[in-house]
This record gives C-alpha cells, sequence and structure tokens, in this order.
C-alpha cells in the first residue's frame, strides 16, 4: 500500500499516540500534585489514555502483521 506525500507514516502516528498518552499522564499527574492528593486519574485524561494506547497496539500489530 502506497501513502501519499502528506499522510503521515505508521512510526509517525505512533509518535503522536505516544505524546498524547504521556501528555495526558502528566497533566493529570500534575492536577493530582496541586491538589495534594495521590495520583489519581480523570475521566477525561484516562479516556485519551486509553485510546491512545489501543490506537498504538493496533497501528503496532498492524504493521507487524
Amino acid at each position: 500500500m502506497q501513502q501519499g506525500d502528506d499522510r503521515p507514516t505508521d512510526s509517525e502516528k505512533r509518535r503522536i499516540y505516544i505524546v498524547f498518552f504521556c501528555g495526558a499522564f502528566f497533566i493529570d499527574l500534575a492536577l493530582s500534585t496541586f491538589r495534594g492528593e495521590p495520583y489519581r486519574p480523570t475521566l477525561l485524561g484516562l479516556a485519551i489514555m486509553v485510546t491512545s494506547a489501543l490506537f498504538f497496539i493496533y497501528s503496532w500489530l498492524r504493521s507487524r502483521l
């Protein structure tokens, strides 16, 4: 399958998924730290982390098979 010049490659997509996961994790961690609580993810942060992890795994498996 040939991709156009303007479409990101699979490795670039996976890099974006990692950035979204880490961004959501660190924002949730910062919110918990500023509140003085132990780490407890927000619903939105957890949804972003789960979704980005699933997209990462799907993309990785698709490129391997």
